[in-house]
This record gives structure tokens, C-alpha cells and sequence, in this order.
């Protein structure tokens, strides 16, 4: 007997979500980073914090924002984050203050533990009662989303930027936020009963019990990657993106700070990369996705040490913009390791230790490059080479552990 869907969801509120979310951040905070930087004239080390503050309070906000949700449930967690984010974000442009700024963007990262782990919950949710098309076609339509909004959000903010200024921007990617409000409230989370056994349903919301018969559970075949297949791909991922994102705007200034507008579209060029990345990992035969990490870890450390080399502004826009590609097949491999991971044990543990190792790369990383960038913008992506041969090294040597099995 063939799955069945008859317990029925709605996906596109999540998928508008994402993308409403991307789109006004994506403007907001290259926006904010620049009138920083280049209006306000903050140092190197001071930018780095103020970048990083988020990301460090989502290195705990998954946890916190679990506990919540296990108490009011996943849509309303979610409703929560739609209000919190458009205030948190307004609060942002009162002052622009160091000390002001930290605490509304630890603020920020806090609430956003109640998104972005609830929306990785409900996938994993949604593939344990639809067919493997539609599972892939929902994960395909998740990652499409968020970064077409991404992309959309950067190419629109490099228009307003170019004919007004990065403050103008700041305000009307602000206004945008609101919009997430009333998407929230037609969210929908599938009525699921399934044995969870302890201490994994910890973390998982209990749902009135709905007949679901034993032929319709999850039978996606899977590459048996090791979890820590996925982390270590994320630690690669989070940390190599976020010297490269955070070092293009100073590497611009050193060159020519006229250019500042520029640092949209190399976003947007990495995003667009990154988004081909994702969408071909996922339409990929699952035995060639071993090969894509190793070739993307790979890839990106070779670009790193290209930098190191070369240290020309041309060829640095070029070869930043072509990291995305690599990131994206990073990201993809590591994201369908923990969907299926979280899928076969109805469990949220994985997405949740996926998204607190994302905010220790994305948290720290700024921090550390701002301090090394007083000295030298280029030290960082020496730890960045030497950080891509340990991790293809291993991947290396565990890669005959990958085999097929069904989940």
C-alpha cells in the first residue's frame, strides 16, 4: 500500500513567510551594515558585534524557542515571531548607538529561534505524510522561497540605495516587516499521532491523535550519511559565508568606498549561486550527493586561498560571487541529512542542533574577522583554508560509511 495524503496541510503560508522575511531582511541588514560602515564610520571590530549579536542569541534562541513552542504550539510560536520581528526591527533605527544596537539584535536573534526551527519542523512534519514527490516538491518550493527573496530583497535594496541612500532603504525594508503579521495567522500544522519514543519527543509538540495507518509512514530512501556529515557541513558553510559577506564590505572601502552599492549585488550574485546549489542537490541522485559536499568544501577553500593570493578587487567580486554555487551544494546536503534524519524519528533535535550550529558560525565568525581586519582583512581566510583541508580531509576518510538504507 502506497502513502497516503489524506491528512492535509498548507504549505504556501510558510513558503510566502520565508520569503516575505528574506526579502525585507535581506535589504535591512546589508542596508544597516553599510550606513554603519560607511556613514557612520564605526571601526572594523565594533561592526563585527553589532553583526554578530544576532547570530550569538540564535545560538541559544533554538532552545529557548523550542521550550516555548512545546508549550503554545507551532503556529502560535510562529504568529509570535511575525509580531516580535517588525518592532524589534523598527527599534533598530531610534538610535544607532553600539550598545543599543547589540541589544535589539540579540533581541532579534532570540525571537527568531521561534521561525526558523518551526519552519524546518513542519517540513520534516509535511514529508512524513506525503509522497516523495511532494515532499521533495515542498522542499524544493521551502529553499526557492527564501532565497528568491533573499536575491529579490538585495537587487531591490541596490536600486533604492543607488537613487536615494542606504537609510532610505533601512525604513522601507522596515515597513515591509508588518506583512509577515497576517501571513502568520493562516498557518496550518498537520494533525499527527505517531509513538515517539523518550527522551526524543521532548522537543516535539503533542497533537490530537489522528488515524495514521502503518503503510503511510516515512519510507524515503536516504545516502545513510553521519549526522555529522550535516554539521560539519554547516560549520564549513556558516563560517566561510560569513568572512565572505563580512570581509567584501571592507575590502571595498580599502579600494575605493564610492563602490559601496556594490556590496548588494555580490550578495545577491551569492544567493542567486547558492540557490542553484540547492536546487540541483535536490534533483541530484542521492549517490552523487557525497560527492557534491566534498566538492563543494573543497571548492570553497580553494577560493579561499585564492584570495590569499591574488588580492585584487576585480577578481575578488568575481570569485566571492562564485563561492554561492558551493555554498549551495553544501547547504542542500546538509539540509536533506537532517530533514531526513528529523523525518524518520519525528523529532525536532536534529533542526535544532543544525540551527545552533549555524549561529555559532554565522555569531562568531564577524567578531573575530572585525578584530583581525584592524590588522590585516586577509588573516581570516587563512583560518578559512586551513578550516576546508581538515573538514574535506575527513570527509574523506569517512565517505565509504555512506550507503543506502531505507528510514
Amino acid at each position: 500500500m502506497t502513502r497516503t495524503e489524506n491528512l492535509t496541510y498548507r504549505a504556501w503560508p510558510v513558503f510566502l513567510f520565508a520569503f516575505i522575511r528574506l526579502f525585507y531582511v535581506s535589504i535591512f541588514e546589508r542596508a544597516l551594515q553599510n550606513y554603519l560602515y560607511f556613514t557612520v564610520e564605526i571601526n572594523e571590530s565594533t561592526l563585527g558585534i553589532i553583526s554578530s549579536a544576532g547570530a550569538i542569541a540564535y545560538i541559544f534562541a533554538p532552545l529557548i524557542g523550542q521550550q516555548i513552542t512545546k508549550k503554545i504550539g507551532i503556529r502560535n510560536a510562529l504568529i509570535i515571531s511575525a509580531i516580535g520581528t517588525p518592532i524589534l526591527t523598527g527599534a533598530q533605527l531610534i538610535f544607532f548607538e553600539p550598545w543599543y544596537l547589540i541589544s535589539c539584535r540579540v533581541m532579534m536573534g532570540l525571537v527568531l529561534g521561534l521561525f526558523w526551527p518551526n519552519c524546518l519542523n513542519l517540513l520534516s512534519k509535511w514529508q512524513m505524510i506525503s509522497t516523495p514527490e511532494r515532499a521533495k516538491k515542498n522542499l524544493n518550493f521551502f529553499n526557492l522561497s527564501w532565497n528568491f527573496g533573499f536575491i529579490g530583497g538585495l537587487l531591490t535594496g541596490y536600486l533604492w540605495a543607488f537613487v536615494w541612500d542606504d537609510l532610505i532603504a533601512l525604513i522601507i525594508s522596515f515597513s515591509l516587516s508588518f506583512l509577515l503579521i497576517p501571513i502568520s495567522f493562516f498557518l496550518k500544522v498537520p494533525k499527527i499521532s505517531k509513538k515517539i519514543d523518550p527522551p526524543l519527543d521532548q522537543a516535539v509538540e503533542k497533537f490530537p491523535p489522528v488515524n495514521v495507518d502503518q503503510d503511510s509512514k516515512v519510507e524515503t530512501m536516504m545516502m545513510a550519511f553521519p549526522i555529522i556529515f550535516s554539521w560539519l557541513a554547516l560549520v564549513m558553510l556558516s563560517i566561510s559565508k560569513s568572512t565572505m559577506m563580512f570581509s567584501y564590505p571592507i575590502f571595498i572601502k580599502a579600494f575605493d568606498s564610492n563602490l559601496s552599492d556594490l556590496t548588494y549585488l555580490v550578495q545577491a550574485g551569492i544567493q542567486l549561486g547558492q540557490i542553484s546549489g540547492l536546487v540541483w542537490i535536490n534533483s541530484m541522485k542521492p549517490q552523487k550527493r557525497k560527492i557534491s559536499l566534498i566538492l563543494g568544501v573543497l571548492m570553497i577553500t580553494l577560493i579561499a586561498l585564492s584570495i590569499l593570493i591574488v588580492r585584487e578587487i576585480l577578481f575578488i567580486t568575481i570569485i566571492t560571487i562564485a563561492t554561492g554555487l558551493f555554498f549551495g551544494l553544501i547547504h542542500g546536503v546538509a539540509l536533506k541529512i537532517m530533514l531526513d534524519y528529523g523525518t524518520a524519528k519525528n523529532t525536532t533535535k536534529y533542526s535544532m542542533i543544525n540551527e545552533i550550529i549555524i549561529g555559532i558560525g554565522f555569531g562568531t565568525t564577524p567578531i573575530i574577522a572585525g578584530y583581525i581586519a584592524e590588522v590585516d582583512n586577509y588573516l581570516i581566510f587563512m583560518f578559512v583554508v586551513f578550516l576546508g583541508v581538515a573538514i574535506f580531509a575527513y570527509l574523506i576518510s569517512q565517505s565509504r560509511k555512506v550507503k543506502w538504507e531505507r528510514i
